[in-house]
């Protein structure tokens, strides 16, 4: 007859195991979103930078503005978050020159909250 006690810690490991999996899984998941972020962050301002007339045009809807610039407050707290200064500045200008009007908000909180600061 089998000691009752190893058949549950048997099972206890092995569903501990599947539980740290689990985690483990979870936590590189959120780290290659993270990275995807921080790449797509990078590339916008790059598009920004090479070729500023065609991230925005008079064509674009009133809507299409507004989630570029929810994009730009997003990308504008990664760079302060990182120190990267001259490209706040940077966009600024892109926003002062080809959005009158709008202004540059960081969404530092959210954005740290996103990367876990």
């Amino acid at each position: 007859m089998g000691n009752y006690y190893e058949s549950d810690s048997d099972d206890f490991g092995e569903e501990f195991d599947d539980e740290l999996t689990i985690i483990k899984m979870k936590a590189e998941t959120e780290a290659i979103v993270i990275k995807e972020f921080i790449q797509n962050c990078n590339d916008a301002y790059s598009a920004i930078i090479k070729n500023p007339d065609s991230v925005i045009t008079k064509e674009k809807t009133k809507e299409e503005k507004d989630k570029l610039i929810l994009a730009l407050n997003r990308i504008s707290a990664l760079f302060i978050i990182r120190e990267e200064y001259e490209k706040c500045e940077a966009l600024k200008k892109f926003v002062n020159d080809k959005i009158p009007g709008e202004t540059l908000c960081p969404l530092i909180q959210e954005v740290s909250k996103f990367l876990g600061e």
